[in-house]
C-alpha cells in the first residue's frame, strides 16, 4: 500500500529523485542539488518503539518517519551547501556599514513580523505532531439528584450522590500515515518559515547597504557641489575683473551669474534627498540609528572581482528556493495524508477510575474498560475525494513556484553580473568623458583669457564638467549598489572560497 500512496503522487518522485521537471535545463553542465538533497530526506529514516496509552491500552507498535532537518540555520553568514567565513557586507571594509546592518538584524520591525510568523509555524507544527501520541484526560464529577417515584399512588422521593474520579485515554493508530504526513507538512512549513525569516534578512541587509551607499553618494554630491560653487563663483569674479579691465561683456557676468545661481539651487534638493534617505535608514535599523550616518565615510572600493558565471547548486542556498522546496515537499505530504482519510481507521480507547456514592467509599472499587474501532468512510457525496483533489491542484501549484523560484533565481544572478560588467565599462568611460571634458574647459579659459573667443565656450566647458563629474559619482555608487544586488541574488554570499557544510 505504501508504494501504492507513493506512485500516487509522480512529483515527490521525480523531486527526490533529482529529475523533477524545475531541474532540467536551468543550468548547464551543473547540478542542482536536489538528489543530494533528496538522498538526505529519503535516507533520514527512524523508528521509534512502542507508544504506551497511558499505561490502560497494549503496546502499540508505531513506524514514524523521522522529517528531514533544515540546511540552512535561521542566520546571516551561514547556509546549506557553500558557506563563506564571513558575511558579504565585511567585504566593504567598512565599520560603519557593518554596525549599522548588525542594528538592523537585532530592531528591524519586518524581521520581528518574520520571526513572530516563524513562532506560529513553530506552534502550528506542534499541533500536528500531537495526534502521534494517545491523549489522557481526568475526570473528576460530584452529583446530587432528587427523584420522584410512586409505590401505587404513593410519592416517593429519593436522593442520590455520586462521586467519581477516572481517567481516560484514546488514541489513533496511524495505520496510512495520516497523522504522520500532517505532522511532516507541518515541520516542512515551519522550516519554510524559518527561511521566509532568513530571506528577509537577508534583504533588509541588502537595503541597509544601498541605503547607505545612497547616504554616502549624496553626501558627497554635496560636497562636490559646494565645491562647483565656489568655482562658480570665481569664475564670476574673473569675469567681472575682465569687464571692469575692458576685456569682458555683460552678457558674460549675466551667464556666469545664471550657472552659479543654477549650482546653488540645487543644494536644498540634494538635502531633502538626503533627509529621506536618513529617515529611510531610521526605518531600516528600528529607530536605531541617527542622523550622522555616512558624515565620515566615502564610497568604499569594490571588493574582489565578479565571477563570469554562478555553479547551479550555489543559487539553491538561496533562502526563497529553500523555502519554495519545503513548500513543496509539505504539499506532497498532504497528497498522502488526503489520500489516508479515505481509508479506514482505527481507534483505541480506554478508561480506568473509580465511581461510588459516598466519598467514604470512593475509592473501594476500581472500574475500567477498553474499546477499539474501525472506521471506514462509505459515502460522503465526494468530500473526500475533492479534498484529495483539491491537494493534488496545491501540490502542481507549488511545483510551479518552485519552477519559478529557480527560474527567478537564475535570471537575477544573470542580471546582476550583467549590470555589474557594463557598468564597470560605463564608469570607465564617464571617467574619460570627464577627464576630456576638464581638458575642454582648458582649453576655452586659454582661449578667453587671451581674448581669442567669448565667454560661452567657457560656460558651456563648465557646465559639462562638472555634470561628468556629478555622474561619476553617481555611477561609482551604482557600480557597488549592484555588486550588493549580487550578493543579494546569490544568497546572501559571495563564492570565493567556499566549503560544503553537513547538513544535520
Amino acid at each position: 500500500f505504501s508504494q501504492w500512496v507513493y506512485e500516487i503522487s509522480p512529483w515527490r518522485r521525480q523531486f527526490l529523485t533529482g529529475r523533477a521537471t524545475a531541474a532540467r535545463g536551468l543550468w548547464n553542465n551543473t547540478a542542482m542539488g536536489t538528489e543530494r538533497q533528496g538522498a538526505r530526506a529519503a535516507c533520514r529514516g527512524l523508528r521509534v518503539g512502542s507508544v504506551l496509552l497511558a499505561g490502560l491500552l497494549s503496546a502499540c507498535v508505531h513506524s514514524v518517519a523521522r522529517d528531514p532537518q533544515p540546511t540552512v540555520p535561521l542566520q546571516l553568514g551561514q547556509a546549506a551547501g557553500p558557506v563563506l567565513e564571513q558575511p558579504w557586507w565585511q567585504g566593504f571594509a567598512a565599520p560603519e556599514l557593518t554596525g549599522l546592518i548588525t542594528m538592523a538584524l537585532d530592531y528591524n520591525l519586518t524581521l520581528e513580523a518574520a520571526l513572530a510568523r516563524l513562532d506560529q509555524a513553530d506552534a502550528l507544527a506542534g499541533q500536528a505532531g500531537s495526534g502521534r501520541f494517545p491523549s489522557l484526560e481526568l475526570r473528576a464529577n460530584a452529583s446530587r439528584a432528587r427523584s420522584i417515584f410512586f409505590l401505587g399512588e404513593q410519592p416517593v422521593q429519593s436522593t442520590t450522590n455520586r462521586y467519581s474520579l477516572s481517567a481516560a485515554a484514546s488514541y489513533e493508530v496511524d495505520l496510512w500515515g495520516r497523522v504522520r504526513r500532517g505532522h511532516a507538512a507541518a515541520r516542512e512549513d515551519r522550516w519554510a518559515s524559518a527561511l521566509d525569516a532568513t530571506a528577509a534578512a537577508h534583504s533588509v541587509a541588502a537595503q541597509v547597504a544601498e541605503t547607505w551607499l545612497s547616504i554616502i553618494e549624496l553626501r558627497q554630491r554635496m560636497a562636490l557641489t559646494r565645491a562647483q560653487l565656489d568655482t562658480n563663483a570665481r569664475f564670476l569674479e574673473l569675469t567681472r575683473l575682465r569687464f571692469e579691465q575692458g576685456g569682458g561683456s555683460v552678457l558674460a557676468i549675466r551667464q556666469q551669474e545664471q550657472q552659479t545661481a543654477g549650482v546653488r539651487a540645487q543644494l536644498p534638493l540634494l538635502q531633502a534627498q538626503l533627509a529621506v534617505l536618513i529617515n529611510q535608514m531610521t526605518v531600516l535599523t528600528g529607530g536605531q540609528s541617527g542622523d550622522a550616518v555616512g558624515a565620515a565615510a566615502a564610497l568604499p572600493a569594490l571588493p574582489g572581482a565578479p565571477l563570469s558565471e554562478v555553479p547551479g547548486d550555489l543559487l539553491l542556498q538561496r533562502p526563497d528556493v529553500q523555502a519554495a522546496q519545503r513548500r513543496l515537499v509539505a504539499a506532497d505530504h498532504r497528497v498522502g495524508a488526503a489520500i489516508a482519510e479515505r481509508l479506514p481507521g482505527l481507534r483505541l480507547t480506554g478508561s480506568t477510575g473509580y465511581d461510588a456514592q459516598s466519598t467514604a467509599n470512593l475509592f473501594d472499587d476500581l472500574i475500567w474498560s477498553v474499546a477499539a474501532g474501525l472506521v471506514a468512510p462509505v459515502f460522503d457525496a465526494g468530500r473526500l475525494a475533492n479534498a484529495q483533489a483539491q491537494r493534488q491542484a496545491v501540490l502542481r501549484e507549488r511545483l510551479a513556484q518552485f519552477n519559478e523560484a529557480a527560474l527567478q533565481a537564475v535570471a537575477e544572478v544573470r542580471n546582476a553580473l550583467a549590470q555589474e560588467q557594463f557598468q564597470r565599462e560605463h564608469l570607465a568611460a564617464q571617467r574619460a568623458r570627464e577627464a576630456a571634458s576638464r581638458a575642454v574647459l582648458d582649453a576655452a579659459r586659454e582661449r578667453y583669457s587671451n581674448g581669442l573667443s567669448d565667454f560661452l565656450p567657457v560656460l558651456t566647458a563648465l557646465v559639462t564638467l562638472q555634470a561628468d563629474q556629478q555622474a561619476v559619482l553617481t555611477a561609482q555608487r551604482q557600480l557597488l549598489a549592484y555588486r550588493v544586488q549580487l550578493h543579494r541574488a546569490i544568497g546572501g554570499h559571495w563564492p570565493d572560497t567556499v566549503h560544503e557544510e553537513t547538513a544535520p
